[in-house]
């Protein structure tokens, strides 16, 4: 593997969870960031944070 595809592949991850945490941020712990990262830290934010992760990468072309 390249480094541009890890790199692809690391930024996508991290924005992933980056939007889990800011949902479950703004949304379900009302603006409490201990919270906010215990929920976003827990199985089922990891759980979402791949399938958004995975969602982006099934979405994606690939360049020719």
């Amino acid at each position: 593997m390249s480094a541009f595809v890890i790199g692809n592949l690391l930024g996508r991850f991290v924005l992933s969870y980056a939007l889990v945490w800011f949902t479950a941020w703004f949304v379900l712990t009302r603006l409490n960031l201990r919270e906010a990262f215990r929920r976003a830290n827990h199985w089922g934010g990891l759980i979402a944070t791949t399938t958004i992760f995975l969602l982006g990468l099934m979405t994606n072309e690939v360049p020719q």
